[in-house]
């Protein structure tokens, strides 16, 4: 009996879930640079966020980019010059003496590596391979991000302490070069069609390709629908609230009294817990619908960031609530892009997650810099950490009632097809 192969869609998925983690990972281990950053180059935490909410803002601004780039360039192309571009920003941090050398290319190069290197395009890719089983595969992807998180920031929060920070962003640049440009030269690949087959591996047909070529829906179109801006204010929350924790979670727990390597350890957990959670997310999603998976992941982070700013001086207390936190950290990005391919069609991810990264990032820099303000003006985070868990208790509604008749334009009876 012959043996059935596997379909290179899940090749694909791996490929962009290793960028992924490591991209993502990048960025999210931004915390425990904070304070080494902030005595070296005199600076304070409200200087220090303006430069991480520009970087976080520019970030979004990418991503419509990204995919402009993915559909003319193509994947491996884009990619593999994203990879060189993360590379040498890097590299250049390292070599910051200033506040300004430190805006220029942290705030303004960095973001666009990490943006070409991220979840657009890895989403708008993955998101063309697949139709019945998208929530499993953009679910992979959201548990590779979350991987990136559990191993990068204990990884960076060690290599800190032992070699400096300087140091650490310089191996960081080796292991993307040699980890990530291998896979977006001879990997990576376009589409289903691109290789003579279809989604999930299905045999194509003249009429499935037929299909696809009416798929295809502009961002501009997209955003005269209601289900375009449900979609994007729940995951500005998203972005507001994984700001506020990847920038300032680490040193608001060492500000509690926990030591760095605790803290970073933290949440390490944290995105190692939510691995085999994202993944059971998507599965379930698939099953039953991405709308309650979301609210219930919006409703669960706001008992998760309570948690951390609440709970002082027990830390296996604060461990639990890592553990627990996993299931609501990664799934909202894996929901977001399925329901974007489901909605608008698998071939117009990437220009419409585009815009709606976009807004994801514009409350990453709100939450980001919001949070070093509050801290400079009252000592403390807790009316960030407030506002954080009134806007997810906010986008849990609104992920609940997203406009299922999401192809109706605006002022406009006919539908899109």
């Amino acid at each position: 009996m012959a043996i059935r192969s596997i379909f290179y869609g899940w090749w694909v998925v791996a490929a962009f879930s290793f960028m992924t983690c490591i991209s993502t990972g990048i960025r999210h281990a931004v915390g425990p640079f904070l304070k080494p950053i902030v005595a070296d180059l005199g600076l304070d935490r409200a200087s220090f966020s303006l430069v991480i909410a520009l970087s976080l803002f520019l970030y979004g601004v990418f991503g419509p980019l990204v995919g402009l780039a993915l559909d003319r360039f193509g994947a491996r192309l884009t990619a593999s010059v994203g990879t060189l571009v993360l590379v040498l920003s890097l590299v250049l941090t390292a070599f910051v003496r200033n506040y300004w050398d430190f805006a220029v290319v942290y705030g303004v190069l960095l973001p666009l590596g990490l943006a070409v290197t991220g979840p657009v395009m890895a989403s708008g890719v993955v998101a063309r391979w697949f139709s019945a089983r998208r929530g499993t595969a953009l679910s992979l992807l959201g548990s590779a991000s979350m991987t990136g998180m559990s191993l990068l920031v204990p990884l960076v929060t060690w290599l800190i302490l032992t070699t400096g920070w300087r140091t650490t962003y310089v191996l960081i640049a080796v292991g993307v070069l040699v980890g990530m440009l291998p896979i977006s030269l001879w990997v990576i690949r376009e589409s289903p069609e691109s290789m003579g087959l279809s989604a999930d591996g299905a045999t194509p047909s003249a009429k499935a390709t037929e299909a696809v070529a009416r798929e295809r829906v502009s961002a501009i179109t997209a955003m005269q629908t209601l289900a375009f801006w449900q979609l994007a204010g729940s995951f500005f929350t998203c972005g507001f609230s994984m700001s506020l924790l990847s920038a300032h979670g680490i040193p608001m727990l060492t500000d509690h009294g926990y030591s760095p390597m605790f803290a970073s350890w933290t949440f390490g957990v944290l995105g190692g817990s939510s691995i085999g959670c994202t993944v059971m997310l998507g599965a379930l999603s698939d099953r039953f619908g991405r709308r309650p998976v979301l609210a219930a992941i919006y409703a669960g982070r706001v008992l998760i960031f309570a948690g951390f700013f609440l709970i002082r001086d027990n830390p296996a207390a604060i461990l639990i609530v890592a553990v627990l936190g996993g299931i609501t950290m990664a799934g909202t990005g894996a929901m977001t892009s399925a329901l974007t391919a489901d909605i608008w069609g698998r071939f117009s991810v990437s220009p419409v997650l585009g815009v709606i990264f976009l807004v994801h990032q514009t409350g990453s820099a709100i939450g980001s810099w919001l949070a070093g303000a509050i801290f400079e003006a009252t000592g403390g985070y807790g009316a960030a950490f407030a506002l954080a868990c009134l806007l997810l208790m906010a986008a849990a509604i609104v992920a609940l009632k997203i406009d299922r008749g999401s192809r109706r334009v605006w002022r406009a009876a006919p539908a899109l097809d």
